[in-house]
């Protein structure tokens, strides 16, 4: 009997952490057939990934971006259903073309929560009653404002727990970074609209500022979501690059260029940062973690940084932040891809046999 194939579209380093060790275990457990489709451009950008494909069994097609994204449903015609991080009703990235090639042949999907943040499933100012199309939607938590999503797609969520494993051993700079005593991590997320204003920037690098000056012999890393540089903080970025004990973890500039957030991370001894998965790679990586401005209902377990006097205090005690406490509540990695495994697995067992053809042309 044929096992149901699942698509995984690599598109880049988040779908990576994010779903190939799901891939690796669905080809173990021999159930599924997962059928990995990859731009070859992301294996050039992160020279890791090629060993880790072929030290995992999988058989990964990689081809340039601009032939994958030509023709989507030819691609799509490889698989009985595809695993996706966005709903294909909400996607309105470059990959939307395909998106709407899976709502046309009736593709069933699967979802993926990839944020413990995520728009149009658990932010406050999120619109409700929301519908996804997707079969079965993963999530790394009990829904925490349950009325966002609609009735149906309620029914079709499956709480599995944080499941991004540390893909690789971290590497070292490429660049020297100044002598110094401990180091601390600063992460934020300033990308989302309607979150955050450039009241909320500046406050932020006021801080950071007035801490890097504060502790002249220790290290601050200042990391952005993916290291991208946008214009809402750009300016307060140069600024702050005149303190000497200052250095930022950009993509593609200056002595940690090109590094992951968990590379970055084995850098630092400690980390702050705005409600967002770096704190889950954060914590699963060990290291005290605490919160600024945390303006979402997550994190209980961790300190709330909302001035120097908070962060001060944390510098000086970082044990107080009880990481253990939030792994508990997010599940060991291992252990919640095997729950992401048997409910994809379950989900798959109920599609028609292989065979009843998709509509489209």
């Amino acid at each position: 009997m044929s096992r149901p194939r699942l698509l995984f579209f690599f598109n880049g380093l988040p779908e990576y952490e994010a779903l190939f060790n799901i891939a690796r275990r669905l080809l173990e457990r021999g159930m599924v057939e997962p059928v990995c489709i990859s731009p070859s451009e992301v294996l050039r950008r992160e020279p890791r990934i090629k060993p880790m494909i072929a030290a995992s069994g999988l058989t990964v097609t990689v081809r340039p971006s601009r032939w994958i994204k030509l023709f989507p449903k030819r691609w799509l015609r490889k698989g009985d259903a595809a695993i996706t991080m966005v709903d294909p009703t909400m996607d309105n990235s470059p990959t939307r073309p395909r998106s709407l090639a899976m709502l046309a042949l009736g593709l069933p999907t699967i979802f993926v929560q990839h944020g413990v943040m995520q728009g149009k499933l658990n932010l406050a100012n999120d619109r409700r009653d929301i519908h996804y199309e997707s079969r079965l939607l993963l999530t790394f938590e009990d829904l925490i404002i349950p009325e966002i999503l609609s009735e149906e797609t309620r029914e079709k969520v499956r709480k599995v727990g944080f499941i991004k494993p540390l893909l690789f051993a971290p590497r070292p700079p490429k660049g020297a970074v100044p002598r110094h005593g401990r180091a601390i991590l600063f992460c934020h997320s300033f990308r989302w609209a309607g979150r955050y204003g450039e009241e909320d920037v500046a406050r932020f690098y006021d801080l950071v500022g007035q801490f890097a000056r504060t502790h002249p012999d220790d290290l601050v890393i200042v990391r952005s979501h993916r290291g991208k540089s946008r214009a809402l903080y750009k300016a307060h970025d140069k600024a702050l690059s005149e303190q000497r004990n200052v250095v930022f973890s950009h993509a593609y500039k200056g002595p940690l260029r090109g590094m992951s957030i968990t590379d970055v991370l084995d850098l630092a001894d400690m980390c702050v940062s705005t409600a967002s998965t770096a704190v889950l790679d954060s914590v699963y990586m060990g290291k005290p973690t605490a919160i600024y401005e945390n303006d979402q209902p997550v994190f209980p377990n961790l300190p709330n940084i909302d001035g120097m006097e908070s962060l001060e205090a944390f510098f000086a005690s970082p044990e107080v932040a009880d990481i253990a406490g939030v792994k508990a509540h997010y599940g060991e990695v291992d252990e919640n891809i095997e729950r992401a495994c048997d409910a994809i697995e379950n989900m798959l067992a109920a599609l028609p046999a292989r065979g009843v053809s998709l509509s489209g042309a």
